[in-house]
């Protein structure tokens, strides 16, 4: 209720405008884009929607992130006129809601565009010539010459943004961006006028605010994205980000400050923070900053981690910012304003902080959120979407585990009667071993939240009972879901070895599940044998040092972890190992498993080592999927749904997807059968990338 969050539901001027509330989503990139002019893209139909489905539930500021250089693909680039169109669209539809949006402009150092399609890529462009972190190559010291060229792009930017009807700019100067870069000393090494002193530095941000501002107009807000503390040698300390902020506020070139943190990527663990960081870690950092600035220049801010109201609530009382940020918090629930104004916060999903929205688009192209899928696909999958379905009936759902859960709220959404099968005394599956591990305890909080919802949805869930052919059948069911996982393979074969490791079947080998279930807690010199490169292996032996254990992790992986590189817990993972004593065995694998004894061997050498004195083997390693009450039922109901791990062990964003996806496919008059009835049929990929321009150019349908 508005009386629980005075200070949340308080407006607050920007500059030449005003916000209806105090909570914003911060900018950040997302690949909802079309084709735009000149091979750049614009925002997509879905990008509008993305926002526009936040505006419509409360939240007051959007930013979103814009590349100022017209490079080929990624991020959207407002570089040219022919682009206002899709910007406006995105505008309009933000407007719509009473809210307002702002344009975060950038050039990121991080990546560039290929030359032309299919070409080797252009240089990275630097403030001085330097090696890049995260690889080979070195970057181009930017000219005098060029540098006017790149305040004049930042121009022409903010010029088509306010066209669009943009409310504010944004210049991004934090997470390692060109920006940041020509104000860093670390990064600076110039001896001309734009570095060797802090004025020198400090002069291509405010040439180009001078710019920004009389291109964009007194009518738009303008601010800086500014970094707290470098946390880098000889980097930007707080006191340089302080005089920095007091030289721009005192020349009356920014309405506001954005306050981050972290050197992307050396510090991506800090940007996007895992579970195992504290919620709120900025926060006095932003409030170091904040008393020194004039009360005309709001500071706004994420803090780190905001996934609630309630947070937001404190933060805004206790004066450590006029604005709260939430990007992740309202990916995966962007209701949480509405939640919270109708006295029912409980009601909102709580990010988990896994980091699926981040490494999903680096590591395979997908974006969204692992535990809302409609996250990103609003146009077609938002609450607007859940009306009944054409023919509704009696859905059973095999498996109260991430996927079968999702297919339950949304078969129930879709006006289906819905019952639960969950062989285990709780649900959750896979959901509840991860819960188990240590600094990932906030999975708990996701099944908590199903509970309730179906609960609130009114789906029976009956735990305790397997969902075996017979008690399916009895429920005369229309439609099956089945989503009754998987488990780990105890024989420890993967996908480096297909076949049983000698000795898998002694008495000393066991599996996480035996682990995290409690049923077994081993003692003395324990293997961890992690073949999977994701949270369980790691998991396990963290769990079992912290008992006493003596853990040794082996991986055939030359790294640890590997499928976890991009979502920011790998740095956190090694300080907790090494702090516990796990001994880490990279490139190793287990050769045989003898009484006691277990021969591990370089899988690039071959050389043998014996392990004595072993208590304990843990095999992480292949998942077998729980499949075969699928065939059991095929040809017995309507339509029958393999989902999940159960369809194939992946990852918490497959299943909670496929729980959605195929829950509403059921009663729906055109739809496959099956799983597989699905997968042959054809994709209609053009529908996914039509500019945002499109929906307010389409005809009325009304």
């Amino acid at each position: 209720m508005l009386s629980d969050y005075p200070h949340v539901f308080s407006p607050l001027r920007i500059g030449p405008m005003e916000v209806a509330n105090r909570i914003f989503m911060p900018p950040h990139g997302i690949p909802l884009v079309a084709p735009g002019p000149h091979g750049t893209r614009v925002p997509s139909e879905d990008f509008a929607h993305y926002y526009a489905a936040r505006a419509e539930a409360g939240v007051a500021l959007f930013g979103h992130s814009l590349s100022v250089l017209p490079l080929l693909g990624g991020l959207p680039c407002p570089a040219y006129p022919e682009s206002v169109p899709s910007f406006a669209t995105v505008a309009d539809m933000v407007h719509d809601h009473g809210s307002r949006i702002f344009g975060q402009l950038h050039y990121s150092t991080l990546t560039s565009g290929p030359w032309e399609p299919l070409t080797p890529r252009t240089p990275v462009l630097g403030a001085s010539s330097y090696q890049r972190y995260e690889r080979f190559d070195t970057c181009h010291e930017l000219t005098t010459a060029e540098i006017a060229e790149i305040i004049h792009m930042y121009a022409r930017g903010a010029a088509n943004l306010s066209r669009a009807g943009y409310d504010g700019i944004e210049i991004h100067a934090s997470h390692g961006v060109l920006m940041e870069h020509f104000l860093s000393p670390y990064f600076n090494h110039r001896t001309d006028g734009y570095g060797a002193t802090a004025a020198g530095r400090m002069r291509l941000l405010i040439e180009t605010l001078e710019a920004v501002r009389e291109a964009a107009g007194a009518h738009v807000a303008l601010g800086v994205r500014m970094i707290c503390d470098e946390r880098m040698p000889g980097g930007l300390t707080p006191d340089d980000v302080r005089e920095i902020l007091a030289e721009l506020a005192g020349r009356h070139l920014i309405d506001y400050a954005d306050m981050d943190i972290a050197v992307e990527p050396q510090q991506a663990t800090l940007m996007t923070t895992p579970s195992m960081i504290a919620p709120l870690h900025l926060r006095d950092l932003v409030a170091a900053v904040r008393k020194d600035l004039p009360p005309e220049v709001a500071v706004i801010s994420s803090l780190g981690r905001v996934t609630s109201i309630t947070d937001a609530e404190r933060m805004l009382a206790e004066g450590v910012a006029d604005m709260v940020g939430a990007a992740r918090g309202l990916i995966a629930e962007p209701e949480l304003i509405r939640h919270a104004r109708e006295g029912r916060e409980e009601d909102s999903r709580t990010c988990v902080a896994v980091n699926y929205c981040i490494a999903g688009v680096q590591s395979s192209g997908s974006f969204g959120c692992a535990i809302n899928p409609a996250s990103g696909r609003e146009r077609r999958w938002g609450t607007a979407s859940f009306t009944p379905a054409p023919r509704t009936g009696k859905v059973v759902v095999a498996g109260a585990g991430p996927a079968g859960l999702e297919a339950a709220r949304v078969a129930r959404l879709r006006g289906h009667e819905v019952v639960v099968l969950e062989r285990a005394e709780r649900p959750g599956g896979q959901l509840g071993l991860w819960a188990a591990l240590p600094g990932r305890e906030v999975h708990a909080r996701t099944v908590s939240w199903y509970e309730r919802e179906l609960a609130r949805l009114g789906v029976e869930l009956r735990t305790g009972t397997a969902a075996d052919r017979a008690t399916v059948l009895a429920e005369r069911p229309d439609a099956v879901v089945v989503a009754t996982g998987a488990r780990y393979a105890r024989t420890g074969e993967s996908g480096f070895l297909p076949a049983a490791v000698p000795g898998h079947d002694r008495d000393l080998v066991i599996t996480p599940e035996d682990v995290l279930g409690g049923r077994i807690s081993p003692t003395g010199t324990v293997v961890v044998l992690d073949d999977e490169g994701l949270q369980t292996g790691v998991g396990v032996a963290e769990v079992l040092a912290g008992r006493g254990a003596q853990v040794h992790l082996v991986t055939r992986h030359p790294q640890l972890v590997p499928a976890l590189i991009f979502d920011g817990h790998l740095p956190l993972i090694l300080q907790r190992l090494a702090q516990l004593g796990v001994r880490l065995r990279t490139r190793t694998h287990l050769r045989r498993i003898d009484p006691g004894t277990v021969t591990l061997y370089d899988v690039f050498t071959d050389e043998e080592e014996t392990l004595p004195g072993v208590s304990a083997v843990v095999m992480a390693t292949m998942r077998k999927p729980r499949a075969g009450l699928a065939d059991l039922l095929a040809g017995a109901a309507g339509q029958v749904f393999l989902v999940g791990d159960a369809l194939a062990p992946r990852g918490l964003a497959e299943a909670t997807f496929e729980g959605q996806q195929f829950a509403r496919l059921i009663g729906e008059a055109d739809a496959p059968r099956t799983t597989m009835g699905q997968l042959l049929r054809p994709i209609a990929a053009e529908a996914f990338a039509r500019p945002a321009a499109a929906l307010r150019a389409a005809p009325d349908p009304g």
